[in-house]
């Protein structure tokens, strides 16, 4: 079912964590030493810069291509009608997708820049001929319903085979974005019920994710699942935030407001703007969940922007002082209570594959080297008898 070699993912968590066991001195130099021969990965995934550069190369290659195919037309003075235009992009998509399965299989590139490039490419050149397609035979009030609704399942399909967690972002976004679009065909009562409805919604799929991430066979794609987590908690936040439900009335339901007008149930809005972030800090502690702890911070800015937007003191200077003031005092009494991780969250930085690698990496490489190589020299070895330069040395062994 997925692309990428299954036991090669497994050895790559495998020693990913072993790397942060080591870091804390919960394993021996021989012990991780014995994990990095046992459990190979096989992947080529090199370190983000030559990331970037694979990414942009085969971006500018796929480019070259398409600008190649086209040259074609040019020099005919032909001009494609629509379904040829779409024939085209399915045809690339094709030809990316077959070169990203053979990236995979014979190169075992894995998140290396080619294979994201490759997958992105071929996804939209698909979502540019399902835009085709429906700018030329449907209402233009139809066009962003009917393309989310029609992108969804190949965004699926490549999650399931790919785990790509930029592909499931905007596989998220798709759903919420066919739910909202079909709450606004209700016309006004959509108005009344709208920001309930996202933040009701957002509650079954906030905790089906945390449980679907717990499930071992789906091992391989929890990141994506975490996707899913964290952008319901984002929704729910935003589906209650006065300012996103003040602006999106204007824009959306056609609502009059004058300034310093306030929306019907503002205060309501403002009360889940300041205590929602709050629950999430709140929580996140207490169940120690990085994912609602981390985006309960984010959010606090959100909020605190959203009531200086609305009620201003007048003076950035001295709004920017007490709310460094406040940060820095609350700072310092999070740090000497996250001292100790009694809270089961500590200040102390994690060690994950980067303290691994500052710490006696180069040592356990340079002994994995040499072990290997010295299995290799038979013991019997003779040297010398040569007779090509100095000091016995020759062509001949």
């Amino acid at each position: 079912m997925i692309a990428y070699d299954p036991s090669f993912l497994r050895n790559s968590s495998i020693v990913k964590k072993s790397k942060q066991w080591y870091s804390k001195q919960l394993i021996s130099a021989e012990q991780m030493n014995s994990i990095l021969k046992n459990y190979t990965t096989g992947f080529y995934s090199p370190n983000l810069f030559i990331k970037i550069g694979l990414f942009i190369f085969t971006f500018f290659a796929i480019a070259a291509s398409v600008g190649f195919y086209s040259l074609f037309f040019l020099i005919l003075n032909v001009n494609p009608q629509t379904g040829f235009l779409v024939f085209t992009c399915l045809l690339f998509s094709v030809g990316c997708v077959f070169l990203l399965e053979y990236f995979i299989k014979n190169k075992k590139v894995y998140r290396a820049g080619v294979d994201e490039c490759l997958l992105y490419s071929a996804l939209g050149f698909i979502l540019i001929a399902i835009g085709m397609l429906i700018n030329d035979g449907f209402e233009p009030s139809e066009n962003a319903l009917l393309f989310c609704i029609l992108a969804v399942p190949f965004l699926i399909a490549a999650i399931v085979r790919y785990a790509d967690r930029f592909v499931t972002l905007i596989a998220a976004v798709c759903l919420y974005a066919i739910f909202f679009l079909s709450l606004l065909k209700l016309g006004e009562i959509a108005k009344l019920i709208m920001p309930f409805s996202l933040m009701i919604v957002s509650i079954p799929v906030y905790f089906f994710a945390i449980q679907q991430k717990q499930k071992e066979t789906l091992f391989y794609w929890k990141k994506c699942i975490e996707i899913f987590e964290l952008l319901a908690l984002i929704v729910f936040y935003l589906a209650g935030n006065y300012f996103v439900i003040r602006e999106a009335s204007i824009a959306f339901f056609d609502m009059q407001l004058n300034d310093g007008e306030n929306i019907p149930l503002a205060f309501i809005f403002y009360i889940f703007t300041a205590i929602i972030p709050l629950l999430y800090v709140y929580y996140g502690l207490k169940k120690k969940d990085k994912t609602l702890l981390w985006t309960g911070l984010l959010l606090i800015a959100a909020a605190v922007l959203t009531f200086k937007y609305y009620f201003s003191l007048g003076h950035p200077e001295i709004t920017l002082t007490i709310a460094g003031m406040i940060l820095i005092m609350v700072s310092y009494v999070c740090i000497k209570m996250l001292k100790t991780p009694k809270y089961g969250i500590t200040f102390e930085e994690e060690p994950d594959e980067d303290n691994f690698l500052r710490s006696n990496a180069e040592a356990l490489v340079i002994a994995q080297n040499f072990g290997a190589q010295s299995a290799e020299t038979p013991s019997d070895t003779q040297f010398g008898g040569g007779g090509f330069g100095g000091a016995g040395s020759g062509g001949n062994f």
